[in-house]
């Protein structure tokens, strides 16, 4: 225990100041726990896998910016690469701070990115760039962040059945562009509906029991 010469009194925890009068305190010899220990935050306690994930997306945009200035000077497509990399941890960001309304969050940021996307697409004359890569890409990279923030942040069988309408949209969209010819490019809505069907089929696989007992309690079967 510590304690305060000026306030006469016993501080138990590991507190440098007294909460009365600000002052220095004194340890005189007793060991005891702290009062209010400190509870890992989620940054906290995932730091070291957001370390390696970050620089594992470094990584990923230097050596697309390498590969595109040494062999296809002629477009810039790693400049996608890397608005899709740093829209997923903004993605990821806001998640882990919103953590309670996940779905929601996820959804208005893949809306407002890929409207946004398709105005200035439109603004500079139309090429095409914003429904061939930018909207596969944040479909694919809201994937991702669910997957990873489901694992991270234990989300249960409720949130999971609003999880699986989402997977559908995010599939549907770019199949839909794709089969109306709007997209002139094919392998990056091909590969945003494969990941979509992919975690489709493990969510249906792996939670299909809580799904369909949640599912039950909602429609009170």
């Amino acid at each position: 225990m510590r304690n305060c010469e000026k306030c006469r009194v016993l501080i138990k925890g590991s507190q440098k100041v007294c909460p009365l009068c600000g002052g220095i305190v004194h340890e005189n010899g007793e060991h005891t726990l702290d009062e209010f220990p400190q509870i890992p935050t989620i940054y906290q306690e995932f730091h070291l896998f957001i370390r390696i994930m970050i620089l594992a997306s470094i990584s990923a945009a230097v050596i697309c910016f390498a590969i595109n200035v040494i062999w296809t000077k002629e477009s810039d497509w790693s400049l996608l690469v890397a608005a899709g990399i740093l829209c997923t941890w903004i993605s990821m960001f806001f998640i882990l701070r919103k953590k309670n309304n996940i779905p929601k969050t996820i959804i208005w940021q893949v809306f407002l990115i890929g409207i946004l996307s398709v105005l200035w697409d439109r603004s500079i004359g139309w090429l095409g760039w914003s429904v061939d890569y930018v909207i596969p890409s944040i479909c694919v990279c809201a994937l991702i962040v669910m997957a990873i923030s489901a694992n991270m942040l234990h989300i249960g069988a409720r949130d999971l059945v609003i999880y699986l309408l989402i997977d559908v949209i995010f599939g549907f969209v770019p199949l839909l562009l794709l089969f109306t010819g709007v997209v002139h490019v094919i392998f990056p809505s091909v590969i945003c509906t494969a990941a979509s069907a992919i975690s489709l089929s493990a969510i249906l696989l792996f939670e299909w029991d809580n799904m369909k007992t949640e599912i039950n309690k909602r429609m009170h079967i």
